[in-house]
């Protein structure tokens, strides 16, 4: 056995102590199960805390820097806790579109500064994220979005609409691939991508009911909503390719 297979079962029975002695009680509601469930502003306090439970106690963003509030780990710590997570059945967390997708993609091509303004909320819960892709007149098919970003001295104008954002009456940011650029030679030449802030006039996220009755979803309204010009991520005309990048990290891990 070597000192990186015994250190990594410590690591296990460590976290598998952990959750066993700190898995919340029953609260008296009924917990989502899934990330597309939360419906109610009490199941949104009560995962909000949870989250912050585990990352005080170190078993979330284990592999992101510690200067952006993570512990510099291994990905295979990760890993673990997320495995022992599951076996115990402890409630999920919240701010998947954040840990998942927002947080991995701001690693690995966001400026320093991003860095700084962005991850650690992510991982304390803080902020919570959701995604601005889909359209409801273009579905999942995002070469063809047509909500368009429109740069004015300091700031872009935003107008369209975005369908199924998860989180979207919740989230303090969104993931935002909007046409800065109607006139490209390529529809996705078109296209950049923006960390764009929710909490601004002009953005509406409206409910969407689902046919069980809950409420997982939101369709968001940008009518003139003006954001500054550093939400921008990376370069005008880059967001296709941003957009892909995002995806990859769907399924990861790198988040928790």
């Amino acid at each position: 056995m070597t000192d990186s297979t015994k250190e990594l079962q410590e690591f296990r029975a460590e976290v598998s102590a952990w959750m066993k002695e700190n898995k919340p009680a029953d609260p008296g509601f009924l917990l989502p199960q899934t990330f597309m469930e939360v419906g109610s502003e009490e199941q949104l306090d009560f995962l909000l805390k949870w989250q912050r439970k585990v990352y005080d106690a170190g078993y979330l963003g284990m592999s992101w820097p510690v200067k952006y509030g993570g512990r510099e780990m291994p990905v295979a710590y990760q890993r673990i806790a997320d495995k022992e997570m599951l076996v115990h059945r402890v409630p999920i967390m919240f701010n998947v579109i954040g840990l998942g997708w927002a947080g991995p993609l701001i690693l690995k091509m966001g400026s320093d500064e991003e860095k700084h303004r962005y991850l650690k909320g992510i991982l304390t819960g803080e902020d919570i994220w959701c995604q601005g892709f889909s359209e409801p007149d273009h579905g999942s098919d995002l070469g063809n979005s047509q909500t368009t970003a429109v740069r004015d001295g300091d700031e872009y104008i935003i107008n369209g609409t975005k369908i199924w954002t998860t989180f979207g009456n919740y989230a303090k940011y969104m993931i935002l691939l909007a046409r800065t650029n109607p006139d490209a030679e390529r529809k996705y030449a078109g296209l950049s991508y923006f960390l764009s802030p929710m909490e601004v006039p002009g953005v509406k996220a409206v409910p969407i009911q689902k046919i069980t009755g809950e409420y997982g979803f939101t369709e968001t309204f940008f009518d003139n909503a003006r954001i500054p010009a550093d939400c921008l991520m990376g370069e005008e005309g880059q967001g296709w390719g941003i957009a892909m990048q995002t995806l990859q990290f769907e399924r990861s891990a790198e988040g928790g």
